[in-house]
Formats: structure tokens, sequence, C-alpha cells
């Protein structure tokens, strides 16, 4: 079964513990810094569930490369642009209007962005202050259509011989957005970031095999497949692959066993649902009252209905 499928016929329902609003999929349009820098490049993408956060962060200086590129060939400094990214999977929690995240696990092996969120959303649009005042990050959601909103949590993997080992890593779904993390089995040192190991190594290529153990992949849903739109590995993007291979209900209801096809010596892998439920609604509006909309209808002809002609002539 898909997961679409398992969450018609079962949902799991799990506490909500992040606002109704915060669900969905958001891309980052800017953060400024508290010295005035701001940075609009960096390609950064939000999936939210009721209890799980997917997130990832690609700077304009990661290098692009064919997915046949062959790495000794390519050198120090650029094998390690290729590992200065980030991208991963937290437990998610809110004290309003402050969200706050924990057990990362993640492409890098530290917390880039230690401070907790404080949160407001209008619109489309959502601000998030750091508490300390070093940043300010503003978020737009990303429409979709109403469907699944899940969030799995990675346990274990079955290799050729039947032999599971633990594996961590994630997979937050909602709607036509996913962000799938599985984590590196043999970590870095924690605190070392990935482009300092990787250009302190004697062997650069071969660390940066280690490094893209851990895969971040942001995923856009096209019809029964998914296209990576963003990677923590870069010859990954463009890839249409599907969002998990076949699933059954393991022995734990709570559980789920997937079917792992195309990976050379992995039969399956285990999940724990945090959540899962179907045809949830994503909304790009947030409620107003009477006054306020009274106001907007009001103005509604230097407001809106410039910008409704400048779309339609766009359109057209």
């Amino acid at each position: 079964m898909t997961l679409d499928e398992i969450a018609a016929a079962a949902p799991h329902t799990n506490a909500l513990r992040v606002p109704e609003w915060a669900l969905g999929c958001v891309r980052r349009r800017s953060i400024t810094m508290a010295t005035g820098i701001e940075d609009a490049l960096t390609r950064v993408f939000w999936v939210q569930a009721h209890g799980m956060t997917g997130d990832i962060r690609i700077h304009p200086a990661r290098p692009r490369i064919a997915a046949d590129v062959d790495f000794t060939s390519l050198d120090r400094e650029t094998l390690g642009l290729l590992a200065s990214v980030e991208g991963g999977v937290a437990a998610t929690s809110w004290n309003a209007p402050v969200m706050s995240w924990t057990n990362w696990i993640g492409f890098q092996p530290y917390d880039k962005y230690p401070e907790p969120g404080i949160m407001h959303r209008i619109g489309d649009c959502m601000i998030e202050f750091a508490p300390s005042g070093a940043y300010v990050e503003d978020w737009r959601y990303l429409p979709s259509a109403p469907g699944l909103l899940a969030g799995l949590q990675l346990i274990s993997e079955t290799d050729d011989d039947g032999r599971s080992s633990t594996r961590t890593g994630g997979l937050v779904v909602a709607g036509d957005h996913a962000i799938r993390t599985l984590a590196r089995r043999d970590e870095l040192p924690d605190g070392t970031r990935a482009q300092d190991f990787v250009r302190a190594s004697i062997d650069p290529v071969a660390a940066l095999d280690r490094v893209f153990d851990c895969i971040t992949d942001y995923m856009v849903r096209d019809g029964a497949l998914w296209i990576i739109e963003a990677s923590t590995d870069p010859r990954r993007e463009g890839l249409r692959v599907a969002l998990t291979g076949d699933l059954s209900r393991g022995n734990d209801p709570s559980t789920l066993v997937e079917t792992v096809t195309g990976t050379a010596g992995m039969t399956q892998r285990l999940w724990r649902i945090d959540s899962l439920e179907a045809d949830h609604a994503f909304n790009q509006s947030t409620p107003l009252g009477p006054d306020q909309r009274a106001w907007l209808d009001r103005e509604a002809d230097t407001l809106l209905a410039p910008l409704q002609a400048i779309t339609t002539r766009k359109v057209a």
C-alpha cells in the first residue's frame, strides 16, 4: 500500500502540537541579521506536520553538479562546498507564541540554529523572530491541494540477510510537499561541521562519501511520483522518485514496514507513525475580523485591484 492509502484506510491521529495555521510547507523569502545583512538567495524549505518539522537549506555557493560527476575530479574547496548545506527532521513543540525543536536528525552533526522561534502568521506570510534578536526570517506558505499530512520516524533498516540495524531519520509530508531524511550510519564527530570534516580530511573524496551517507530531500508531488526539488546531494535534484516503497502495518499498529527496492543490500525500513491523516486542507489565508474586512473592501481599489490587474495581464 501507499502512504496515502494507509492514511485513508486507518488514520493515526496525534495531539496537535503546533497551531493549525502552522501546518503545511513554507519557502523562506529572506533572513535578515541584526547586522542589517539580508539573505534572499539561500533555498530554504520547511514542511510541518503535527509534531514533526522537516527543513533543508541550500546556500547559493553550493555547486550544482551532474549525477555522473567523478568526485576525484573536484578540488578540496569544491568538495567542502558540496558538504556545506543543512537539512533534517526534528520534533516540534509549541508554547504560544514560541515554537521550538528538539532531537534534530540532520546532515550537519550540530544545531546551527539553536534558538526557538517567535512565530506569527498573516495570510500566506509567517514571520519568525529569534528571541535574542539575532535574526528574523520571512516565510511564505506554498499552495497545495488537500491531501496527506504525515510524520514518520525511521527506526531501523533490514539487509538482504535479514539483519536489522538502527538507523534514524524521518519523513514529513504536507499535501504536495515532503521532506525525507535518512541519517548517517557512521556519524561525524559531534559538533564538527560537515564541510570542515571534508576539508580537513587526508582523503576528502572518501570524507564526502561518508558525509553524503546522510540524505535530506525536499520533494514536490508529481502525480503518483515525486520530484526532488532540493537535496543535500545535488546529484539527486530533478529525480522523479516514489515517496516510499510498498508499505504494510507492522506488528505494532503504530509502525509501518517499507519494502525497499533499488537500494543495494537493503530490503526493509521500519517507521514509527507520529501522525497520519488524509485529505487535510492547507489554507493560504488567515481569519480576518469584520472591521478589518470592511477596511480592506473599502480600500480594495488601490490595495487589491491593481495587483489583480497585473496578475491577469501576466497570465494572459
